[in-house]
């Protein structure tokens, strides 16, 4: 038989981004959310029915009822398509926890929750073979138990885990509680599907990372899928498709700068990622040599972008200046203005790296307030 579905993980509903603006914290929240509709519509459009999700619906285990409901009332827009869940380290099935007051609060029909690691049969000749989990530091395996589970002859068994691949995703290569990385091959699994790593990742032909659906933090890492697999017979490989569902573009970018066309540029770059600007969170990491009279464009080029990105972060202490930092040519030579720039280039030039870097970004903002005036009164 051939059987396909959507494999998802990571939703982490409830994740708060307090190192953000609150305006775009409401955003990324929302985001989280919408993912759930983006990768329904997707099965939709693929005649699929079927969705694991692979751990961590919820970003902790003690969210407030509101965020609790919300991927519930989310899911139920969708009834053709079911969801098949199981806890993971973020939102583990501990006594109180989320999975205790669903299942007594009652779920929508298309959502069917795993929280004892048995075999569940999802359709005829399919069998879901779960390993949620108990604790956010589980002391063993936790998909150690499906190598011996029993399961209908010639049926389809599909692994479902969160956690650390021995040899991948954890720099404890001995630590406790790591998958077997052999797993699928161990217990005879048509495919194993994981959660827990944030971007896509094949660990081999029948064991996956599906990755967040909505990218999450600024790691170059294949986040923002789902993965659509395909089942065959014969013991046939699985075929996997992936499928993007993120919403915004996390994009981080260190540039070394030596010229002010360097800029234009790396805005060029920024502009050609292939997503549009309002759903673009930059960090930025700026370093090398500027004449002072260059200089300013970093702050004028910073804020003419940041109008036009959902996020903008520009760390420019790094960058330095090439040649006279109180050159004359840009602040006379005597008077308040250039005492002010020689006094500002001194303690960038200093020993203490917190004042000199403070010094350098006053100094980058003098020349961008020096360089408005002036075209103000062209």
């Amino acid at each position: 038989m051939s059987f396909t579905f959507l494999h998802t993980a990571d939703w982490q509903i409830g994740k708060p981004f307090r190192n953000f603006p609150e305006r775009i914290a409401g955003r990324l929240e929302s985001a989280r959310l919408d993912a759930i509709d983006r990768l329904a519509e997707a099965a939709q459009r693929r005649g699929i029915r079927h969705v694991l999700v692979a751990g961590d619906v919820w970003d902790s285990e003690y969210a407030a009822a509101k965020v609790e409901r919300q991927p519930l009332a989310r899911m139920a827009k969708h009834p053709d398509v079911g969801f098949v869940l199981i806890p993971g380290n973020h939102d583990a099935a501990r006594p109180g926890s989320v999975w205790t007051r669903l299942a007594a609060r009652g779920l929508p029909g298309n959502v069917t929750p795993l929280v004892v690691p048995e075999p569940h049969n999802l359709t005829p000749g399919v069998v879901i073979l779960p390993a949620p989990l108990m604790t956010r530091a589980p002391s063993r395996d936790p998909t150690a138990w499906i190598d011996g589970a029993a399961t209908p002859a010639g049926a389809l068994r599909i692994g479902l885990a969160h956690g650390s691949v021995q040899g991948f995703g954890s720099e404890d290569e001995g630590g406790e509680g790591l998958i077997d990385a052999a797993r699928a091959k161990r217990a005879g699994l048509d495919y194993l599907a994981l959660g827990d790593w944030h971007g896509t990742t094949r660990i081999n032909a029948r064991t996956w990372y599906s990755g967040t659906p909505e990218p999450d933090r600024f790691r170059d890492n294949e986040a923002g899928e789902v993965l659509a697999v395909t089942i065959g017979g014969a013991g046939a490989e699985p075929v996997v498709e992936r499928i993007a569902t993120g919403q915004f573009a996390w994009i981080a970018i260190q540039e070394t700068l030596t010229e002010a066309a360097d800029l234009d540029r790396l805005e060029r770059r920024i502009r050609d990622c292939g997503t549009a600007l309002d759903r673009c969170l930059l960090r930025l990491t700026l370093s090398g040599r500027l004449p002072a009279a260059e200089l300013y464009r970093i702050e004028t080029w910073s804020d003419a972008l940041e109008s036009e990105t959902a996020y903008l972060d520009v760390d420019a202490a790094a960058v330095g200046i090439a040649g006279d930092a109180a050159d004359p040519a840009v602040f006379g030579a005597a008077g308040e203005l250039r005492m002010a720039a020689e006094r500002l280039a001194a303690m960038a030039a200093g020993g203490d790296a917190a004042v000199a870097a403070d010094a350098a970004a006053a100094l980058r903002r003098l020349l961008a307030v020096l360089a408005e005036v002036r075209e103000g009164g062209r």
